[in-house]
């Protein structure tokens, strides 16, 4: 027995070393991902990095942040392509827009083409960034992450009796434009008027300082709720809009997390951005492990609708959530210990 052994030892010793060198797997290369980040590193980006992980999938993840300077994005173009990576994730409608080009208007010279590439947190990708949901036509593919406005205006009348709705929206911003112009058509249909407000321009520029003014204004138009759209500018200064309506009893509505979890908005119907990022990852997966081509990978959203409601606004105004708007839904209190 002990000579058998030995002789096995020795060809495995002649085979590759010792007998831990052919037992052990070579270490799988990491894929290379291009992260192009708009305002930082938020939950979208982490739940597209925690996917990897869990699943065990190796990357290496080249972050780059625009700080909200558009300018840098040519730059970004041009060190994807220099550093060869597998694939190019974007962040936000400018960003993919700058990045991949519109569907209609795509310029090899200036846009990522021979990468594939996936988007994330685009308001109105149908139209803009695809042609069509089904299929990009073309070497990228993303998610949706805005609930469908039908439901947003569902949710905020199962809340309370609307007539009108209000909005604070920025001129130059499309996302809030298109947004502006879904929801009047539905109140159309459903029987409430939208009441709107732009935010003064300086030098071409929205002014915070003049937003708790629209509301004021928005207050006397006799609003019954305040919808708060997709919006880089409102997301920034989401304090000083849902501060404003709070002071005025006005009850909000938003259609992303952070005016509600990180700010006063009373409540909103999102689709989780940790939950968007899994959802893209997964899709990268699909591209780089599977060998999918993005084209042939529909853009969609998560299944999971997320209804928060945010208590200590709720307490302050006293306008309560019926009982089974209040049983769908995730109660954020920090009294109590966050979301639950």
């Amino acid at each position: 027995m002990r000579r058998l052994a030995g002789l096995v030892l020795a060809l495995l010793m002649l085979a590759g070393g010792s007998p831990a060198a052919v037992a052990a797997d070579p270490p799988a290369k990491p894929f290379r991902i291009y992260m192009a980040l708009w305002r930082g590193w938020e939950e979208a980006a982490q739940g597209f990095k925690d996917y990897f992980a869990n699943q065990d999938i190796p990357v290496e993840l080249i972050v780059r942040d625009a700080g909200q300077d558009k300018a840098k994005l040519k730059d970004f173009v041009a060190e994807a392509r220099r550093l060869n990576v597998d694939l190019v994730f974007t962040w936000g409608t400018t960003v993919t827009e700058e990045m991949l080009g519109r569907h209609d208007a795509v310029d090899p010279a200036r846009h990522i083409t021979d990468i594939p590439a996936v988007f994330a947190i685009v308001s109105q990708p149908l139209g803009g960034v695809v042609p069509s949901l089904s299929s990009s036509g073309r070497n990228i593919t993303g998610t949706t992450y805005l609930v469908p406005p039908e439901t947003q205006a569902n949710l905020i009348q199962s809340y309370r009796p609307l007539s009108r709705l209000g909005v604070v929206y920025i001129p130059l911003e499309r996302n809030a434009l298109v947004a502006i112009e879904e929801m009047g058509a539905i109140g159309e249909k459903s029987g409430f008027t939208l009441e709107t407000r732009a935010v003064d321009l300086v030098d071409g520029k929205p002014n915070p300082a003049s937003i708790a003014g629209k509301v004021a204004e928005l207050k006397t138009a006799g609003i019954d709720f305040l919808y708060i759209p997709p919006d880089t500018f409102l997301n920034v200064n989401r304090d000083l809009l849902t501060g404003a309506a709070l002071e005025l009893g006005i009850p909000s509505f938003a259609v992303g997390e952070n005016a509600v979890l990180t700010s006063k908005a009373m409540f909103g119907g999102v689709y989780r951005y940790y939950t968007v990022g899994q959802l893209t990852a997964y899709k990268a997966e699909q591209i780089l492990v599977h060998k999918v081509r993005p084209a042939d990978i529909a853009i969609d959203a998560p299944r999971r609708l997320s209804i928060i409601i945010n208590m200590p606004v709720v307490r302050r105004l006293g306008i309560y959530p019926p009982m089974k708007l209040l049983g769908l839904a995730e109660v954020f209190d920090p009294a109590e210990g966050g979301v639950k």
